[in-house]
């Protein structure tokens, strides 16, 4: 039985899911920031005859997640059909198995497919932080457009803006650390969708002419301290071999591959 949830369905909620803080970070962040009964966020429950969860959809905007301890528990059809009533659908994503689920009951056409893999970094994993260069920052919200204007001289696609970036930091789900020269940033590492239990680390960059000198590195090493000293678990995405490479050297182990299907 799929019905919507409520503020009394929140224990249940954060217990079926609070087995994998990591893979369940946007659900969790979404949950904390906005609770079940918002315009901005519904989340539906498919329940068995006992009354205990089977898998959960989570609605944030037109973004759909969906989380199911096993992906054989996951009625792809039921969720499809859900989807289809709402008429804000512009993504569907979380883990591939999950997602795969639900495809192929969806009718609205897909835009852009895009794959990349989830990792994620256990908390008691050690970090070597002697190679960390010592000139890293920690940025103020104020200070939120000079990396977004960094970002926007590296990422063709970026779209965040400096106001939604500081509205971020002031809420407490995101901080950045960066690397200056000449009074400019040239190297950064942003979080996103801080929990009580993890947080997305996103925007890795560094300026053309300062790669290779271990400057994001270092950044990434900063924000892993900071967010380790919380208790809180580094996730990220990656695509790139070259960025594997480095996410491997600071114990990043990938979870699963997360799809992102955008209509």
């Amino acid at each position: 039985m799929i019905r919507q949830l409520t503020e009394k369905d929140r224990d249940q909620v954060m217990s079926f899911a609070g087995d994998r803080p990591a893979e369940n970070l946007f659900i969790f962040g979404d949950i904390e920031a906005y609770g079940l009964e918002s315009d901005v966020v519904t989340v539906w429950g498919d329940f068995d005859g006992q009354g205990a969860l089977r898998s959960i959809l989570l609605r944030y905007l037109g973004n759909f997640i969906p989380y199911a301890r096993e992906a054989e528990l996951l009625d792809g059809k039921a969720w499809a059909d859900v989807i289809g009533r709402c008429s804000a659908l512009t993504c569907l994503s979380g883990l591939q198995s999950l997602v795969k689920k639900i495809l192929p009951y969806m009718s609205t056409p897909v835009q852009k497919e895009q794959l990349c893999y989830y990792a994620a970094r256990d908390l008691g994993a050690p970090l070597d932080k002697s190679t960390a260069r010592k000139d890293v920052k920690m940025l103020f919200p104020e200070e939120a457009e000079k990396i977004i204007a960094l970002r926007q001289t590296i990422f063709s696609n970026h779209a965040e803006t400096a106001a939604t970036l500081q509205k971020s930091m002031d809420r407490g789900i995101s901080r950045t650390f960066y690397i200056e020269r000449n009074n400019e940033p040239v190297s950064s590492v942003s979080t996103t969708a801080e929990t009580a239990g993890a947080a997305m680390i996103v925007g890795v960059c560094t300026k053309k002419e300062y790669e290779h000198q271990g400057f994001a590195t270092s950044c990434l090493i900063k924000t892993i301290s900071a967010l380790q000293a919380e208790h809180k678990r580094p996730c990220l995405f990656y695509d790139h071999p070259a960025a594997a490479r480095i996410y491997e050297k600071l114990n990043f182990i990938p979870i699963e591959k997360w799809m992102m299907e955008r209509y």
